[in-house]
């Protein structure tokens, strides 16, 4: 849904146009090539998912709970982590205004982690985000996929692309109906009492 509206307003904008379906899969049958491209995704994000958020955020904030106040442990955690994020994708960047788009992104998956005490959800957006990005609506750059939407992108890089502002804008959508869901689902928007400390099932 979220790269869905991104394509939407990209189209609406002139900024991208529709080049066929089912492209760049390579010697590979498409459906083969998309699979493997999903799992080497999953694979990365799940990475990214437990060092950045699972073990570094963890790990931080149980240690800085003992000295400050248990919101400024997680916040704290929370900054750093976003900041390793964003130093991790700076490859990307061609433009400083760019690293905006990964530190929001950073900070809405580490929402998900704080506010849940788990990786499940954060790791499952960020599989799918990744994945319909490049593999399904064709707007990624920064590495090559088979595209079942193959996608031109026309427009200028400030407003459309991986960094754009579009994305930015749906990125912070995104973070609110994850928001959204968490508290439909738990019933409140609390800070996860396992982010700072064991809690036993």
């Amino acid at each position: 849904m979220i790269n869905g509206g991104a394509l939407t307003v990209s189209l609406g904008a002139g900024w991208v146009t529709f080049a066929g379906v089912m492209r760049d899969s390579g010697d590979l049958p498409f459906v083969a090539a998309m699979a493997i491209v999903f799992g080497y995704i999953a694979f990365a994000a799940a990475w990214e998912e437990f060092i950045l958020r699972g073990a570094l955020i963890k790990n931080l904030a149980e240690g800085a709970n003992d000295h400050v106040p248990r919101w400024v442990a997680i916040g704290f955690a929370m900054g750093f982590s976003t900041l390793v994020f964003t130093f991790l994708h700076g490859g990307k960047v061609t433009h400083l205004s760019q690293y905006g788009y990964y530190i929001i992104a950073g900070l809405v998956l580490s929402g998900a982690y704080v506010l849940t005490g788990e990786l499940a959800l954060s790791t499952g957006f960020h599989v799918f985000y990744n994945f319909t990005q490049s593999a399904i609506f064709g707007l990624g750059h920064s590495q090559r996929t088979p595209e079942l939407l193959a996608i031109d992108i026309i427009g200028p890089s400030r407003w459309v692309g991986e960094e754009g502002l579009v994305f930015v804008g749906f990125t912070i959508l995104g973070g609110l109906l994850l928001s959204a869901y968490i508290l439909w689902r738990d019933g409140a928007l609390t800070l996860d009492d396992r982010v700072t400390s064991y809690v036993g099932r």
